[in-house]
């Protein structure tokens, strides 16, 4: 009886490592998904951390622009559409604006042609600005980028290519745009492509801690292509993040029973 109550003993502390690593695994695996892990978790604590400075984004070859102009008499601002594919949806969606062509040029109604080219948004407002008050009173202009986009790849519940009417979107607006990382995903290693000069060039940035907001790639610019990589343990099982909660709330639940009933056999 002896022996049989000690290798009862050796099977549950064998039961019992086993849970202790499984419960360590998962402490190891929140940190990797947590955010901002260098704030202090103390009510009241804050932290405050300046943002890298915000440059405006300058006008391309190939960009849409939406130009409007508004005066007391009337709206000048005729508007022409062209056809832009969106790669989410895989079917043609219509963006209201003026295509920059090959030139660096826009034409509009009445304005006449404008080069555009290297120029932001602000800037041009200006030019447009200027133009027409040659022909109306105070008139009022708004000029943005119709075709802005971003792409979220990845371990992120929305994958796909995003049209932003905010030219100013940061990294963490991107992510909640694409619904927010997976368990899955990547917090500290998170790839940003960015074409520059004819050339993509790849930055790893880190979202577990604030220093993110200083970071040259904390503001995105358009065309740029956000890749949110697998953690390790998930590639390897290449099962999805619900199913791995289910097996590990399984798991537990037997070695619960078990527990239970290598007790209630001690007993007898």
């Amino acid at each position: 009886m002896k022996y049989f109550q000690s290798g009862i003993q050796t099977r549950l502390a064998t039961v019992l490592l086993s849970v202790a690593i499984i419960a360590f695994s998962a402490c190891n695996s929140a940190k990797q998904v947590a955010y901002f892990q260098d704030v202090a978790d103390s009510v009241g604590v804050e932290k405050r951390v300046r943002n890298v400075a915000y440059n405006e984004p300058v006008i391309q070859t190939g960009d849409i622009l939406n130009i409007e102009v508004t005066t007391i008499d009337a709206n000048i601002g005729g508007i022409s559409t062209v056809q832009h594919a969106k790669e989410d949806e895989g079917s043609g969606a219509e963006i209201k604006g003026y295509m920059v062509d090959k030139n660096g040029m826009v034409e509009i109604p009445i304005i006449g042609k404008l080069e555009v080219q290297g120029k932001t948004t602000m800037e041009v407002k200006e030019i447009v600005r200027n133009r027409a008050l040659k022909y109306y009173k105070d008139p009022l202009v708004n000029v943005r980028i119709a075709n802005f986009y971003i792409t979220v790849l990845g371990e992120v519940k929305r994958p796909g290519l995003y049209i932003v009417g905010n030219e100013k979107i940061n990294i963490i607006d991107a992510i909640g745009l694409a619904g927010d990382l997976s368990l899955g995903g990547k917090r500290g290693n998170v790839i940003i492509i960015r074409e520059e000069n004819g050339e993509s060039v790849f930055k790893r940035v880190s979202l577990n801690a604030t220093d993110i907001v200083q970071s040259e790639y904390y503001y995105l610019q358009s065309g740029d292509k956000i890749y949110i990589e697998p953690l390790k343990a998930f590639a390897r099982s290449g099962t999805s993040d619900e199913r791995a909660t289910r097996l590990v709330s399984l798991t537990l639940g037997v070695i619960s029973v078990l527990v239970a009933a290598v007790t209630l056999a001690t007993r007898l």
